[in-house]
């Protein structure tokens, strides 16, 4: 059983796009799927990110999902990106020795679950995890590739997050926990990454954990061909401007036929 989580706030216009693209999984049915759904007023700082009609529309948008298996978990206040999805990994880790974890502003192809199973299985020990990848322009649709990037949909295993998970909570404790996410200390922050050998300037909570998993000799893999959408041009790290500059106005299609029948992949190291 593979445990799927979803981390979401406001933007249902993008989470109805996903819980679309999940619904028409040609298997779905081994996962259990949760939302995890933060609130509207910030828990230390008092400060208003959402308006409580946008939760809830995200709420009964998830009721009413083509999904198997579901559960809810609605933060009573809005405690932002970072501790909602720390909380959600842990959750999942804890529960499922498979874990794919995404946001909400992200289209999978039909075949994506019918793919990670195979990924999964496949897994070398090198790999943090694996994604199904951004605006890719490759030919090997049968490649996995090893790139340092960020994931928005990332699949990993319960054991490997055991392996990182010291360092990331060090980054977790320092800079995230019990403050507004909009509060963290930028410079601080790009410290940690260096004091860790890495010249990092991504400030995200993403960026923490993806420097915990280089320096515990990890990596992170993508399909060399696309096999997802980007879909969120307005969020916490992303607007249009940045959107447009990324290129991911300009993604490579992701649907191919023969996903339905691959049975392999080979991971580059």
């Amino acid at each position: 059983m593979i445990g799927v989580g979803i981390v979401a706030f406001n933007r249902p216009a993008y989470l109805r796009r996903l819980l679309a693209s999940l619904a028409a999984q040609t298997e779905k049915d081994g996962a259990q799927y949760h939302l995890f759904l933060d609130g509207a007023v910030n828990k230390w700082s008092g400060k208003r990110y959402a308006y409580q009609h946008e939760i809830n529309q995200c709420t009964r948008l998830f009721a009413r999902a083509k999904l198997p298996a579901k559960r809810v978990t609605l933060r009573g206040s809005n405690v932002g990106v970072g501790v909602n999805t720390l909380e959600a990994i842990e959750e999942l880790a804890a529960t499922y020795e498979r874990v794919i974890l995404m946001e909400d502003d992200v289209v999978l192809s039909p075949h994506w679950l019918r793919l990670a199973c195979i990924l999964f299985e496949d897994m070398p020990a090198a790999a943090f995890s694996f994604s199904p990848g951004f605006k890719r322009a490759g030919t090997d649709r049968g490649a996995m590739v090893s790139r340092r990037s960020y994931m928005w949909c990332e699949c990993f295993t319960a054991d490997r997050w055991g392996k990182v998970r010291e360092t990331y909570l060090d980054f977790y404790n320092k800079f995230i926990a019990d403050r507004d996410y909009y509060s963290r200390d930028l410079d601080a922050i790009r410290e940690w990454h260096r004091v860790h050998g890495i010249d990092e300037k991504v400030t995200s909570q993403d960026a923490g954990r993806l420097t915990a998993i280089t320096v515990n000799g990890l990596n992170r893999y993508q399909c060399a061909v696309n096999r997802a959408y980007g879909i969120g041009k307005n969020g916490i790290h992303f607007s249009p401007d940045l959107y447009a500059f990324e290129q991911f106005a300009k993604q490579t299609p992701f649907i191919f036929d023969d996903d339905a029948t691959r049975e392999g992949f080979v991971w580059d190291d």
